[in-house]
């Protein structure tokens, strides 16, 4: 029997992933990983499950691993090597591995890993390499860490967007977009309840 429509509103925005994994006594990387692989258009590749397990190990130690979720979502289908050439070209596997171990230029366009962090915009801007940014753990250390500070400063509450995009109709598209993979989150943890 699904919750009542009402159920998530007692839930602490974000934390819908912890909320479910306490009440089902699930360790929430496990939960993560199986909503994950019901939400995503693809079959996880299965060279990137341990890598995806850590991904959500990070996830979940944050404050809010459902948007973690939710952009991963929306940003790559949760795979984790993998690499867009200036909204052109997709790399993923050790395609993007290898394209990344070529160094990129500071003023690359190119958004990678799980994230889709963008180089160009975030990720030259400190000291470590384009590589990194395929790991699932360091995404997420480097999201909370270094663009949720930035972005949260200059757009408070509309982060989200300004993270897709400053331009305000298409930070609000791509709001609509996380905002529908948070729906489809709780449409999934609904089940387990």
């Amino acid at each position: 029997m699904l919750p009542p429509t009402d159920y998530w509103v007692r839930v602490p925005e974000g934390q819908a992933l912890l909320h479910v994994a306490k009440v089902r006594k699930i360790p929430c990387h496990e939960l993560f990983l199986a909503a994950a692989g019901k939400a995503a258009d693809h079959k996880l590749p299965a060279d990137e499950l341990i890598l995806i397990m850590n991904f959500a190990k990070a996830a979940c130690k944050t404050k809010n691993p459902d948007i973690i979720w939710q952009i991963a979502l929306v940003e790559s289908g949760f795979r984790m090597r993998i690499v867009h050439i200036e909204g052109k070209k997709v790399l993923t596997g050790l395609n993007a591995v290898s394209y990344l171990k070529k160094g990129l230029l500071k003023n690359k366009n190119v958004d990678i890993g799980p994230l889709q962090i963008n180089w160009k915009a975030n990720g030259s801007k400190f000291n470590h390499s384009p590589i990194d940014f395929l790991s699932g753990s360091f995404s997420v250390d480097f999201l909370s860490q270094n663009i949720l500070k930035s972005y949260v400063r200059s757009c408070g509450m509309k982060w989200i967007n300004c993270y897709h995009s400053y331009n305000q109709d298409r930070g609000w598209g791509y709001r609509k977009k996380i905002d529908s993979s948070g729906f489809k989150l709780k449409s999934i943890l609904s089940t387990y309840l």
